[in-house]
């Protein structure tokens, strides 16, 4: 009997160890977070919408996506309307092409003068050139429903844009995407959930003509803390992330991820934070109101199951003291 006692004690002491692996076997999160801090290699995200791009200096340059009028009333073959493509090519009758980007009217003007007046010995100044609309072609491709080149105004919104290529095709209630942006010299991303939750920056975009939007998901690597959002997990009908909402407390994140679920472990949930000193953990009781934790950005939020009643839990109790006298009465026994 003292044998069989002394075998299921080193048991319970192999399996007690074994249960934790060697912190020296592995990297951890705040190892990681610190060399990755220091390398700086992390996704920049613009999100305060006044730091966009505005290209000021764009405003009256003529650009991809403009359209031009042409007429000469002794020849018929110039006369139409002409627009800009893509990379900023102006093609006109008799092979005359010219790259309007960043260039002023006036001077397109000009050139198209030029060029037309080795066909005319005389009246080449009565050859007729008009701009007459200052659209933008952009690119939009990706995680939209029709990719392809589209025809928009200088300010026109980014919802609007994408609207244009068929919409979203994805589902912003349950996946987090971005627009990565070129424009010019510029390479930039958004995160679209966040947009699209603030209206007030409908206008924030300045096209330029050959703007690039690429539409995709987000990896959660890459979100940092640029994109304020919080993570629930477990405990709850349809656990993910949550945009952060400033003042909203725990609750509303519950809510937005579909309610707890029944026997929930009211008196074991937790928060997982990322501090100036790594990940910290913040254990609290959900009922006690007083003692509910203020939530901040990239907090992760994990709640906990508990299907058993009382007497499970009075008779988890008893096993564990009755393991403790049976070690003590071994351990004298020896």
């Amino acid at each position: 009997m003292k044998l069989l006692l002394l075998n299921l004690l080193l048991v319970m002491l192999m399996s007690s160890c074994s249960s934790l692996t060697s912190v020296s076997e592995y990297k951890t999160y705040n190892e990681a977070q610190d060399e990755f801090l220091k390398s700086k290699r992390g996704t920049k995200f613009i999100s305060d919408y006044d730091k966009i791009p505005k290209f000021n200096k764009l405003k009256y340059k003529m650009a991809p996506g403009h359209l031009f009028y042409l007429n000469h009333p002794s020849d018929s073959k110039l006369k139409g309307r002409y627009r800009a493509d893509f990379e900023g090519i102006l093609r006109l009758p008799y092979n005359v092409v010219i790259k309007v980007n960043g260039l002023s009217f006036r001077e397109v003007k000009a050139k198209v003068l030029e060029a037309y007046s080795k066909f005319f010995q005389r009246g080449v100044e009565n050859v007729e050139f008009k701009l007459i609309y200052k659209n933008f072609y952009v690119e939009v491709r990706g995680f939209v429903k029709k990719s392809g080149r589209y025809l928009v105004s200088q300010n026109e919104s980014i919802d609007k844009v994408i609207d244009k290529a068929g919409g979203l095709n994805g589902d912003l209630n349950k996946s987090f995407y971005k627009a990565s942006i070129k424009q010019q010299d510029k390479s930039y991303a958004i995160n679209l959930n966040q947009y699209f939750q603030n209206n007030f920056y409908s206008n924030s975009f300045t096209w330029t003509g050959g703007d690039t939007i690429f539409v995709s998901e987000q990896d959660e690597s890459e979100m940092g803390s640029a994109i304020p959002i919080v993570t629930v997990l477990g405990g709850v009908n349809n656990p993910g992330k949550v945009l952060y909402k400033d003042q909203a407390n725990i609750f509303y994140y519950l809510s937005k991820t579909g309610g707890v679920i029944p026997n929930l472990a009211y008196d074991r949930a937790m928060i997982m934070r990322n501090t100036e000193g790594g990940l910290k953990k913040i254990n609290f009781d959900l009922t006690n109101v007083q003692d509910i934790p203020h939530i901040y950005p990239q907090d992760t939020i994990v709640l906990q199951s508990d299907s058993r009643n009382k007497s499970d839990r009075f008779f988890d109790r008893a096993i564990q003291i009755l393991s403790i006298i049976t070690t003590i009465l071994l351990i004298n026994s020896i």
